[in-house]
């Protein structure tokens, strides 16, 4: 039998069936701290070619989700 049917009483009444307590799925790990400007830390490497466009190309909507962000008021 499964194990989640509550057996019955000898006077009819079914048993509350025992309470399951919820399993997280995930948690968020604490944002990297703001350096000065507002703009969190670059990290320099020796990229080269595509790599660096990439990156440079995600610094710049970085930047500008942060002024979008601090114009809205939603930091």
């Amino acid at each position: 039998m499964d194990d989640r049917i509550p057996e019955t009483q000898p006077s009819g009444a079914l048993v509350p069936p025992p309470r399951v307590p919820p399993t997280a799925v995930a948690t968020s790990a604490p944002l990297p701290p703001r350096g000065p400007g507002g703009h969190a830390a670059r990290v320099h490497s020796s990229r080269t070619g595509a790599g660096a466009f990439l990156a440079a190309a995600l610094d710049e909507l970085d930047r500008l989700g942060d002024r979008i962000a601090g114009a809205l008021g939603i930091h």
